[in-house]
């Protein structure tokens, strides 16, 4: 099953904006929202499927706020593409301790099923949770079979007037950060000499001398 996994904002005062991809990146999405997985979702879910969306869910007031407008917009892009969600919710406390970052990884990695495309987006929640969806991803991809990690998305908003519902807003494809991890850890793994090299060929098209 395709399943997208996204941190609900805890901003205060968060609207909508459209996000415009980087670099040719296959994410375009034309309307004003709040969550950059809209944009993956409208590149990847296909009419009549049936996918997951994976909400992680701190405890305050402005995230719960925040939830309600998101469900809604998420509702509005199933009408237009058509196709089928359910959502399974991943609260924790409103903490940075690493007892919740903990809480967090064990309950994203029971999510995980043989078979699953998972895509995720790292725009919000407190710094160390993108750290622990990109840990889940890992785990999912080795300790499961047949797993595909479609995409790795990041939102940066424009400026001082982000919050303006008329602004516009980056989003990063960095799919490749995963696969280029993966490959490094499998070269060093293999005892393959000067990894280095070898992943610095694949990076700058060279042996890696004119990479400085």
């Amino acid at each position: 099953m395709k399943k997208f996994i996204t941190s609900v904002p805890f901003q205060s005062t968060i609207n909508p904006v459209v996000y415009q991809p980087v670099n040719g990146a296959e994410l375009s999405y034309d309307k004003a929202h709040m969550l950059p997985i809209l944009n993956v979702l409208n590149n990847n879910a296909e009419k009549g499927e049936e996918i997951e969306v994976i909400f992680l869910i701190g405890d305050n007031e402005d995230i719960k706020r925040n939830y309600e407008t998101v469900k809604e917009q998420l509702a509005k892009l199933a009408e237009e593409k058509a196709f089928r969600y359910t959502i399974r919710e991943i609260s924790y406390r409103d903490s940075d301790d690493i007892s919740v970052m903990l809480e967090i990884y064990g309950k994203l990695i029971k999510c995980f099923e043989d078979n699953d495309e998972l895509y995720t987006c790292i725009t919000f929640g407190t710094k160390p949770v993108p750290l622990v969806q990109l840990m889940a991803l890992r785990y999912a991809y080795h300790a499961k079979e047949n797993i595909f990690i479609g995409s790795i998305v990041y939102g940066k908003a424009h400026g001082k007037k982000a919050g303006n519902a008329d602004d516009k807003a980056d989003i990063y494809d960095m799919t490749s950060l995963f696969y280029i991890d993966e490959l490094s850890e499998k070269f060093c793994r293999l005892g393959i000499e000067e990894p280095e090299k070898k992943i610095s060929a694949i990076i700058f098209g060279s042996e890696g001398e004119n990479d400085e």
